[in-house]
């Protein structure tokens, strides 16, 4: 009897997994983050996408979660998806108070939960759903003077970059703003300490401040602990790193059959070059306005990847409202604590998307690019049946010489 209830219990278990994993892919949502800068009374929509990932039919239901939440009114709270549709936009209302008691960032997500389309039919329903989240984040300043920074470690031609972003968070400028890095190993021995140079920082502004090191020590890990200072106040962050050793890596960035205004898809081919399996591995594309604010957030499902092997990892971004131009952005590829980071440029016109960043450039090509598949397929037949029609003349002259 009891061996029975294993299999039984397995057998359902095999089940609830086979219907989670036909449903991983089906539903997606852009942007993956708005940011607002607070104002007393602000009132503000604010727009985003659902993808149908797999053409399906079914019912996607909106709830709203968050410290923020009392805030928002979604414009519905439901909407059938056909097979035929590929993305809906949806449109949610944010009015805010003339105060909040503290300052910081305060957040609510606004999900959407995949259910079948016939839920209304069958009255109840028991299954594997899948929920994606759009988020908004509102940060208020504070009274003085206040910095927000994080720590991008990466590797190039040998030497160890590291970049720390900043953004001033006080309602006061900030005159003097700069990074003392100090590296350690594994037995925190110090070996070595760098600075970036001094920056001032305007309130609400975005800078990145830069520090390169040539490492002349042995491959491994280590710990770079960074202490920020800037008019006479410290803030300390840190973050581990390796050295000699790049564990994922972005191989090709692709977008196909691209237009400005529509919904981009991202391909990315990774390589994981660990000697283990990667799980929950995504990817995480941030665009920055000419303000340094963040414009655009959109990240891609999670991904397990096998050692020593590659995978296509797939990211939507809704270009509705972009305009032409060039913008600076930045790629991560994130699992687990740990995040390989590519900051880029992005050249964007109604068909084409070019992207630079430090280890060279990727270009792609939307529907107005150069020559996309089916023009070269054309190409190539017209070639094919050009040479035909040759051969055809040189062998018909050649048997006639012949009688």
């Amino acid at each position: 009897m009891k061996a029975n209830k294993n299999k039984t219990i397995l057998f359902i278990g095999m089940i609830l997994l086979v219907l989670t994993l036909q449903n991983v892919l089906a539903i997606g949502i852009t942007p993956g983050k708005t940011t607002l800068n607070f104002e007393p009374g602000m009132q503000r929509d604010v727009s985003f996408s659902v993808v149908n990932t797999e053409h399906k039919d079914m019912s996607v239901v909106f709830t709203v979660r968050g410290n923020l939440a009392d805030y928002l009114t979604l414009k519905q709270a439901y909407e059938d998806f056909s097979s035929s549709d590929e993305s809906k936009s949806f449109t949610y209302s944010v009015s805010l108070p003339s105060k909040f008691d503290k300052p910081g960032l305060y957040e609510a997500e606004v999900v959407a939960l995949e259910l079948p389309k016939d839920i209304k039919e069958q009255g109840a329903f028991v299954g594997a759903t899948v929920a994606v989240a759009t988020q908004l984040h509102v940060y208020v300043p504070y009274p003085n003077k206040y910095l927000e920074a994080e720590l991008n470690i990466m590797e190039s031609e040998g030497k160890i970059i590291f970049l720390v972003p900043v953004t001033s968070r006080g309602k006061l400028d900030i005159v003097d703003a700069k990074a003392v890095i100090d590296i350690y190993t594994k037995l925190n021995e110090k070996v070595a300490t760098i600075e970036t140079d001094t920056e001032a920082v305007n309130t609400l502004e975005r800078k990145e401040l830069v520090a390169e090191w040539e490492p002349s020590v042995n491959p491994g890990k280590y710990l770079a602990v960074v202490t920020l200072l800037y008019d006479n106040e410290v803030l300390e962050i840190e973050k581990e790193f390796n050295i000699g050793e790049m564990m994922l890596e972005i191989k090709e960035l692709s977008v196909r059959d691209f237009s400005l205004g529509e919904i981009a898809k991202f391909n990315a081919l990774v390589e994981n070059k660990w000697s283990d399996d990667l799980k929950e591995v995504y990817l995480n594309i941030l665009v920055y306005n000419n303000e340094g604010e963040t414009m655009a957030d959109f990240k891609s499902p999670n991904y397990d990847i096998g050692s020593l092997s590659k995978e296509e990892m797939v990211a939507y971004w809704d270009t509705a409202g972009v305009h032409e131009g060039t913008y600076d952005g930045k790629v991560m590829l994130k699992y687990g604590d740990k995040s390989t980071d590519r900051n880029i440029q992005l050249k964007i016109s109604d068909y084409d998307i070019e992207i630079s960043g430090i280890t060279g450039q990727v270009l792609v090509r939307g529907k107005g690019g150069k020559l996309n598949t089916n023009t070269l397929l054309i190409i190539l037949v017209g070639v094919l049946v050009l040479a035909n029609v040759v051969w055809f003349v040189i062998i018909r002259r050649f048997m006639k010489r012949k009688k």
